[in-house]
């Protein structure tokens, strides 16, 4: 009986404890997650960024509720959400940020594609002003335009020194100023300093006079003109309106005197104007894709993030040469295939002149592989590619170097074949591909030319994708490829633009 009264207590006791527990590991602070709202673009210019000839802003993604929305179409009541007046876009490379743009008004553009369809469907545009980054001024240290001072002791036993103008006076020594003593007391008065300012006052005469007994009297205020003096300051303030016209709307009860809190003295009041508005300060609006088309990758999100710059810089010429080379080889065995199952030839490599015969002709003689039964043939010929661009990137904290690389071969046929691969270096230090696209410029509404416009944090997740342009043959559209895995997946896709 004994042991079960003392066991009782404990064993109760041991129950209610789990039952408490959780309820105190519910007492800790949960943060709410983080809501993203980011918007991406294409900024388009011709001519110098600084003062382009003409430019435009393409909404290409919006990033909100934890999914990616088109963001020319996205609450395009009226206008899209990503284009409204006064969004403020940053302007980036490779995460680096170079500049910003301003929108002033945005544009629903129908092209000659689709003015004939009965429903047709126009691109959104923004335009506005470039505004590049200014670095912060230094203040700068004026020059100090006086004499140097001097101390001079006035007294063999005063430990205190005394200044003095070091102006030099008839025979080169200082001259001491008011108040300090010199050696001897014989010394004759120094000659007055001409830098020295001198006060003088006004006589009733309008002249100034040296200073006398009748100088130091003060002028009656009305003698002195003191309007007459060009010297004297003056504030510059709106004239007050006539007495009689106020008094007349007071009495008239039509004068309104606003308060201080009133709705007009509001900057961020918005204005309602008649027809479009359009900023004097703003490029020309660009149309058409020009030949000289700059592209680059703009950003507008309400928090300040910090930067995080993507771009792999190369450790030295040789390993961007060697990487060069590497993508090459992968590029190689892609154009070939599809120059044989498009029936493509390329075209001929441009010949440097005429080459000098130094030896004699050999007769031809039977390979030795001939007899061997071989049916090998000699390895083709490197395709000649032009228009070559190479880019490297580093998409996350750590993650594998990242290269995309284009190029062009040109064909017989007047056909140009667009190759585009991404590749990651792994640890070994061989190349993996990503992703590769080749099209030529006859089939390009079957499959689009993959043109890199560059790497961009679309989520603030500090993880980039690359952004795409897929150019057909009258139309375009922008893609993002998040390469979390070995192989690119296209996260995003806008709709047709143009």
């Amino acid at each position: 009986m004994r042991s079960t009264r003392i066991l009782g207590p404990v064993f109760a006791l041991a129950l209610a404890l789990p039952l408490s527990a959780p309820l105190a590991a519910q007492m800790h602070h949960v943060d709410q997650p983080q809501r993203v709202t980011r918007a991406v673009g294409v900024y388009e210019w011709t001519g110098d960024i600084k003062k382009p000839d003409a430019a435009r802003l393409i909404p290409v993604s919006l990033f909100t509720a934890g999914q990616f929305q088109d963001a020319g179409v996205f609450l395009a009541e009226p206008i899209p959400l990503a284009l409204e007046t006064g969004t403020v876009y940053a302007l980036q490379h490779s995460g680096n940020p170079i500049g910003t743009i301003d929108l002033d008004f945005a544009r629903n553009v129908v092209d000659r594609r689709s003015v004939s369809d009965d429903n047709p469907i126009g691109a959104w545009y923004g335009y506005g002003r470039f505004l590049p980054l200014t670095a912060e001024k230094q203040p700068k240290l004026t020059e100090y335009s006086g004499h140097p001072a001097v101390v001079v002791s006035s007294d063999p036993d005063n430990n205190q020194p005394h200044f003095i103008n070091r102006t030099p006076g008839e025979n080169g020594n200082p001259v001491p100023s008011a108040g300090t003593t010199t050696a001897s007391a014989n010394t004759p008065a120094p000659p007055n300093d001409p830098d020295r300012p001198t006060l003088t006052r006004r006589d009733d005469a309008g002249t100034s006079s040296g200073a006398s007994s009748t100088d130091n009297a003060p002028s009656s205020p009305g003698t002195a003109d003191i309007d007459d003096d060009p010297d004297r300051p003056t504030l510059g303030h709106r004239d007050a309106p006539a007495e009689g016209k106020k008094k007349k709307s007071k009495d008239s009860g039509s004068y309104v005197e606003p308060m201080a809190t009133s709705l007009n003295d509001d900057p961020n009041r918005p204005d309602l104007h008649a027809g479009k508005v359009e900023s004097p300060t703003a490029p020309p609006q660009l149309t058409g894709l020009p030949a000289n088309l700059h592209q680059a990758v703009a950003v507008s999100d309400a928090a300040n993030n910090p930067t995080h710059v993507f771009a792999r810089d190369w450790g030295s010429p040789t390993e961007r040469a060697s990487t060069l080379a590497d993508m090459q080889q992968l590029a190689q065995p892609l154009a070939r295939r599809y120059l044989a199952a498009n029936d493509l030839q390329p075209a001929p490599a441009a010949s440097g002149g005429p080459k000098l015969v130094t030896t004699a002709a050999k007769t031809p003689t039977k390979s030795r592989t001939a007899h061997r039964g071989s049916n090998k043939s000699a390895a083709p010929a490197p395709l000649d590619f032009t228009e070559e661009q190479l880019a490297g990137y580093t998409l996350s904290y750590g993650g594998l170097p990242t290269f995309v690389y284009s190029a062009q071969v040109p064909t017989a046929s007047d056909a140009i074949v667009y190759v585009t691969v991404v590749a990651q270096r792994l640890p070994s230090g061989q190349l993996q591909t990503s992703l590769t696209s080749v099209t030529d410029s006859t089939h390009l509404d079957r499959v689009p030319w993959m043109r890199l416009i560059d790497a961009v944090d679309p989520d603030d997740s500090h993880r980039a994708s690359l952004l795409f342009e897929l150019r057909a043959r009258s139309s375009r559209q922008f893609a993002l490829y998040s390469l979390a895995s070995a192989q690119a997946q296209q996260s995003f896709v806008t709709g047709i633009i143009e």
